[in-house]
């Protein structure tokens, strides 16, 4: 008999996947942690039953939550990295040869520990010199921070329990404060096609707007994504990412990416009307 997972995006619609063996299972202090394998999607990873990550597309959301901003900063040398246990965007931040030191603070260590053993290729980016990993609370961590970084991508679940907190206003704020006079913030900004959210898409725009002269929200298609389209909000104290070469640069730090590339960079930030209907 075939054992099927639906990864519910409202009570009334998901994605639904067939699920061949639990590889592991156990509950961190902050959420269950399952492992399955799947026969289209390969290992899949489930953190209190929603799907966070997969083999076989986890290049699209790790790409373009990282490249789109660290192509738009001219220099990028320090970068936090709020969230991102599974180490995928720390892949990617390590590509850019320019990056000197990245800084991710992530508050559940089990998501990591559980992530070394079955997404190695993505946590093998922690033993580069250049990667300081921190488990701790991240929010807590920025508070701490003024001037700091050149870019600040927060890499978080769901706005529920812990992450919730990385939606609001005071976090944002922090973020500004511990970014330097020509820094950028980038954040996971859920699924525009999910009625329940986006007021949190709508209030998250809002608030970065009060913070930063430039506010550029962008799309990606990410197929085991809540609806297939998901967004991300770029805020930049300088640097406008529809005003730079993509093309001089892309190809000059010589990145290596399946989904992102230099024509892609433009053409993300050409929003559906549906989606500049919301702001």
């Amino acid at each position: 008999m075939q054992n099927w997972h639906i990864d519910y995006h409202s009570p009334h619609r998901g994605l639904t996947f067939e699920v061949q063996e639990l590889l592991y299972t156990e509950r961190s202090m902050y959420q269950e942690i399952k492992i399955v394998q799947t026969p289209e999607f390969g290992k899949v990873m489930l953190l209190d039953g929603v799907l966070m990550l997969t083999e076989a597309d986890e290049f699209v959301y790790h790409e373009m939550l990282c490249h789109p901003s660290l192509i738009t900063h001219p220099n990028p040398q320090k970068v936090l990295i709020i969230g991102g246990g599974d180490c995928g965007t720390l892949n990617r931040v390590l590509e850019h040869p320019g990056v000197q030191q990245v800084v991710q603070v992530e508050i559940d260590e089990m998501v990591t520990r559980v992530s070394k053993l079955y997404f190695p290729a993505l946590t093998a980016a922690t033993k580069d010199p250049r990667a300081e990993l921190i488990f701790a609370d991240g929010i807590a961590y920025l508070k701490q921070q003024e001037s700091t970084f050149d870019v600040i991508l927060v890499d978080s679940t769901d706005p529920v329990g812990p992450a919730e907190g990385l939606f609001r206003q005071e976090f944002l704020a922090d973020c500004h404060k511990a970014l330097k006079d020509d820094g950028i913030l980038c954040l996971q900004c859920e699924s525009p096609w999910i009625a329940s959210l986006q007021p949190v898409i709508q209030q998250v725009n809002r608030d970065l707007h009060q913070l930063f002269p430039i506010v550029a929200p962008y799309t990606a298609a990410i197929q085991t994504y809540q609806a297939g389209l998901w967004m991300f909000q770029l805020a930049s104290k300088q640097y406008n990412p529809l005003a730079v070469d993509a093309k001089e640069r892309f190809y000059a730090r010589k990145l290596n990416c399946k989904y992102y590339n230099a024509p892609l960079h433009n053409a993300a930030f050409a929003l559906p009307q549906f989606v500049l209907e919301l702001f």
